[in-house]
């Protein structure tokens, strides 16, 4: 996968998630980051590269509603709240 791939998985993202939801969330990089790590401690324990995958998007997918749950639902609405919460969020 190139680097112009994954540019555009991660603009497309901030682009849905803005665009349909109304929320700025600028955390991807950190997801991204924490992802990253999971799996990769996942597979040096197992050894096994599709558990590594499915263990880190649970893990993101469960922080990621922790976030949202926990700290963007009380400050939905207004944008500069949003930005300095999920910038403070890294």
């Amino acid at each position: 996968i190139t680097f112009a791939a994954l540019l555009f998985l991660l603009a497309s993202g901030f682009t849905l998630i803005f665009g349909l939801m109304n929320v700025v969330n600028l955390t991807h990089g950190a997801l991204y980051l924490v992802g990253g790590y999971v799996g990769l401690s996942v597979i040096r324990a197992t050894g096994n590269f599709f558990i590594g995958i499915l263990v880190a998007a649970v893990v993101i997918g469960l922080l990621g509603l922790a976030i949202e749950r926990g700290l963007l639902r009380f400050v939905r609405g207004d944008v500069l709240p949003q930005v300095l919460l999920t910038i403070g969020d890294k």
